[in-house]
C-alpha cells in the first residue's frame, strides 16, 4: 500500500529501467486483475507519429462542450501521472491515483516474482483505464508508441480509430520503412470502428487502407483544407494544427452519425478554443520565448514552416534537446534553415541525449550543459529584434516551461 502520491510515483518511475516493452500479455493480466475495465469503456483510439496530443485535446474538449464526461489518457504531460488521466479537463486526484495503484500492487508483485515484469507505461495504462471506466462517458485514448503492440491496444471495440500521420520514429521497435511503421500504427484498426487519418504518404496509405478493408470498416482521409469544409479555425498555429483540428471535427461528425448526440456548433467552438502547453506556445512576451515540442524530423518540419509563416522578419535563436534515439543531427540541419543561432543541450531524463553525443553529431553547433543559464541570459540580453525558441523533446519543453513559470518574477 502507498502512503502518499510521492511513494506511488516513485514506485512507477523505479520501473523505467525496464524500458519499452511492446506486447499485450502483461497489460491484459493487469487489467484482468481489476475487472477488465477496457471492456466497459466507450473509447476513441488515436495513434500516429505526431499530433496525437493536439487531436485528442480537440476531441475531448468537443465532447465536454456537448455535455459528456470526456475522459482522456495523454502522454507525456507537464503535470506527469496525474495530468495524464483526466475527465473534462480535471486531473485524477492524488487519493484516486493512490487507490488505483494500490488495487494493482499485489498483481504487479506476483508478476515480478514470475519474471514477467510489467513496465511503467503498462501499469500507467491500467490505472487510467480503471479510473476512466468508472468516471467517463467516452474516453479519448492516445497510443504511447506504435499501435499494434502498444499497451493501449487492448481496446477491442473502440468507437473510432484515428491515425494522425506517419513519420520515422522509434524505428528500433516499429520498422525502418514508412510502410512498416504504418503497419504498426494501423494495428489499432478494429472491426466496427470507422477510421479517420491524415496520413499523406502513398505507401503508408495503402497499408492503412488494406487494414481497414480487412476489418471491413470505412476510412476517411483528412487534409488541412478540410478545416475550411468543417468550419473550424484553431487557435494553435500551423497547417499541422488545422489538420489535427479537422481530424477531431470529422470524428465528431462520424460520432453524430453513429447516434451520439453532438451539436456541431458547440464542436467548432470547443475546438477553436483549445490551446496546449508546448505547442508553439508563447510562454513569455518580453523577451519573446516560444516553446514547441517538435520531437522528430516530421514535427520539426511542421515547426519550421510555422516559424516561417509567423516570424520571417525576426532573428531566430534556438535552444534544442532531444532523446538519444531521435535523429538529432538531421533535426539540427533542419533548424539551420531558419536559425540565426542554435544551442544544443541536455536535460533530466534517462533517454536524453548527453552533451558529448550532441556535440559529436554536429560539431559546428554550440553545446551547453546548463540550459537554465541559457534561459536566464535571455532576460539580461534584452534583444527586441530576436525571437527565442525552445524545441525538441516534449519532456524537455515541459521542464523549461516549469522553470520559466516558477522563476520569471525574479528576473
Amino acid at each position: 500500500m502507498f502512503a502518499n502520491l510521492a511513494q506511488a510515483e516513485a514506485f512507477l518511475t523505479s520501473r523505467r529501467h525496464l524500458g519499452i516493452k511492446p506486447g499485450l500479455h502483461r497489460v491484459q493480466q493487469l487489467l484482468q486483475a481489476c475487472g477488465n475495465p477496457e471492456r466497459q469503456m466507450k473509447s476513441i483510439h488515436i495513434a500516429g507519429t505526431n499530433g496525437k496530443g493536439s487531436t485528442s485535446s480537440y476531441l475531448a474538449n468537443a465532447l465536454t462542450y456537448n455535455g459528456y464526461k470526456a475522459g482522456s489518457f495523454i502522454s507525456p504531460t507537464p503535470g506527469g501521472f496525474l495530468e495524464s488521466i483526466q475527465v473534462n479537463g480535471k486531473w485524477i486526484s492524488e487519493a484516486e491515483f493512490i487507490t488505483e495503484c494500490d488495487a494493482l500492487l499485489s498483481t504487479i508483485e506476483k508478476m515480478d516474482r514470475q519474471d514477467n515484469h510489467p513496465s511503467e507505461f503498462e501499469i500507467h495504462v491500467c490505472i487510467a483505464f480503471s479510473y476512466l471506466a468508472k468516471h467517463a462517458d467516452i474516453s479519448v485514448i492516445e497510443a504511447g508508441m506504435g499501435g499494434r503492440g502498444d499497451a493501449t491496444n487492448v481496446l477491442a471495440h473502440p468507437l473510432l480509430s484515428i491515425i494522425t500521420n506517419i513519420g520515422f520514429d522509434h524505428q528500433r521497435f516499429l520498422g525502418d520503412t514508412i510502410e512498416e511503421i504504418a503497419a504498426e500504427k494501423a494495428g489499432i484498426i478494429k472491426a466496427g470502428a470507422p477510421v479517420i487519418s491524415a496520413v499523406t504518404q502513398a505507401g503508408a496509405r495503402n497499408v492503412i487502407e488494406n487494414q481497414a478493408q480487412a476489418a471491413a470498416v470505412p476510412i476517411t482521409w483528412i487534409e488541412a483544407k478540410d478545416a475550411d469544409r468543417l468550419q473550424i479555425n484553431p487557435q494553435m498555429q500551423g497547417a499541422h494544427q488545422r489538420v489535427n483540428a479537422a481530424l477531431a471535427a470529422e470524428a465528431c461528425q462520424l460520432l453524430q452519425e453513429m447516434g451520439i448526440s453532438l451539436e456541431l456548433d458547440k464542436v467548432r467552438e470547443a475546438i477553436n478554443q483549445v490551446q496546449l502547453p508546448g505547442r508553439f506556445e508563447l510562454v513569455e512576451k518580453e523577451p519573446v520565448i516560444i516553446l514547441d515540442g517538435a520531437h522528430n524530423a516530421e514535427g520539426m518540419a511542421a515547426f519550421i514552416e510555422t516559424v516561417k509563416q509567423t516570424y520571417r522578419d525576426n532573428k531566430i535563436e534556438i535552444l534544442f534537446s532531444a532523446f538519444q534515439d531521435k535523429p538529432f543531427a538531421q533535426m539540427i540541419q533542419q533548424l539551420q534553415e531558419i536559425a540565426t543561432d542554435i544551442t544544443m543541450t541536455t536535460f533530466d531524463h534517462l533517454r536524453a541525449a548527453d552533451v558529448v553525443t550532441l556535440s559529436e553529431s554536429y560539431p559546428s553547433v554550440e553545446v551547453t550543459a546548463d540550459w537554465q543559464e541559457w534561459i536566464k541570459q535571455l532576460y539580461e540580453d534584452d534583444k527586441t529584434d530576436t525571437v527565442y525558441f525552445v524545441t525538441g523533446s516534449l519532456h524537455f519543453i515541459y521542464q523549461v516551461r516549469k522553470y520559466i513559470v516558477q522563476n520569471r518574477k525574479m528576473w
